[in-house]
Order: C-alpha cells, then structure tokens, then sequence
C-alpha cells in the first residue's frame, strides 16, 4: 500500500489522506484524525550563493528538500498504524527556482524597507526576482555557519547586514524560524557608493554589525 499526506483544506475534525494498493489498483481516501495526521514542513535546502565558491556564474539553483517533523506522528510511527503499508511518506511538487527568487524578492523587500532604494541603483537581485537573469543560485542560497536569526523569536525572521570593506549588503530570510527551517542568504551587491558616503548610511554600521565570515 503507498499512503501519502494530501494538503487539504477541508473543514472538520479529519483530514484524507491517499492511498492505492499497488498491484490491486484500489485507491480510496483514508480519513484521519487531524491529532494523527504526520504534519511536516518541507524547505528547500540550498548552496551557499555561488559566488563565494564558484569562479563563474552558474545558472538555476541547485536545492534538496529539508524535512521538519511538526506535529502528529511520524511517518514510521504512522505506517504501525496502518499495517500492510508499504511506504508512508510525502508527495511534493516545488519548483526550487520559484522558492529561490520569492526568497530573493522577501530579502529585497526587507533591504528596501530598511533603507530605502538608495542603495540598490545597481543590485543584481531586480533581474533574479523578474527571471530576466536565470543564475539565481549566484545570489541565493542557506547560510550554513552561525545562525545570525534565532529559532525562539517571531514565525519569520530577517536581517539586513552589510560587510566590510565593501559595503556588500546581505539579508539572511528565515522563513517558519521557530519550526527550525534552514535560514537563506540573499546577497544584493555592494551599495551605491554615493548613498554609502551620504548621511543616510547607518551610523555604526560595520565593524558591530558586519557578516560573519564573510
């Protein structure tokens, strides 16, 4: 038997689930108690941008998918539930592409948010969040060193630093940060060096508020 999670917005105190025999054809939906129902988040879990680790830009982006248990039982403990199952587990469809440039559309928004469009006459991310510039996997990725947003804050987190001595401004997007979910890294070029030496820069910014490692 293949039992599979179906996202469904149903109304009630079940959820379907879908399951088919293999050989036999059969297929029905197995309602299940929403307090039984393996609940998982599904992330795409990516490379750091390429440009620190490739010397030519690399089109598309390259993801394998991070799996959270949230609620419910597992998947093992679920098919024990169920005898004669012989898989249980999870269909999903993403495109990693999509997931990468709305990443690099939430960290634009935020980097804009806090401080304005001065900065970014000449960031790379425009063409990446238009598709107009398909090596999206040269300015988005995870960050894989220190968390720079914690796990026991908000559902989201961002933050918007900048590094020296280029005034390179990164934002780090940790979408369902409290569910642990890996934390992304979108680089958006260096600052307009007019903006940089106006008093709209953020004082201090620097040598406290630098990115680590980078």
């Amino acid at each position: 038997m293949f039992w599979r999670c179906k996202a469904d917005a149903g109304i009630g105190d079940h959820l379907p689930c879908l399951s088919s025999w293999s050989g036999e054809g059969v297929r029905e939906n197995v309602q299940i108690p929403r307090s039984e129902y393996p609940t998982y988040l599904s992330t795409p879990l990516f490379p750091p941008p390429a440009k620190f680790w490739s010397n030519r830009p690399l089109k598309g982006v390259f993801a394998n998918l991070d799996m959270r248990h949230i609620a419910g039982p597992t998947f093992k403990e679920a098919s024990q539930r169920y005898p004669g199952a012989d898989f249980v587990g999870m269909h999903t469809n993403f495109s990693a592409d999509y997931f990468a440039r709305t990443v690099a559309k939430i960290g634009f928004c935020a980097a804009v948010a806090a401080l304005g469009l001065g900065p970014f006459t000449n960031t790379p991310i425009r063409k990446i969040i238009l598709g107009t510039d398909l090596c999206i996997g040269q300015w988005v990725g995870c960050w894989c060193r220190e968390p720079v947003n914690g796990t026991r804050g908000s559902l989201h987190e961002i933050r918007v630093k900048s590094s020296i001595p280029d005034s390179e401004i990164h934002v780090f997007v940790r979408l369902f940060a409290q569910f642990g979910a890996p934390e992304c890294h979108v680089l958006l070029g260096p600052a307009d060096p007019v903006f940089v030496a106006s008093g709209d820069w953020p004082s201090g910014w620097g040598a406290d508020d630098s990115t680590p490692g980078v």
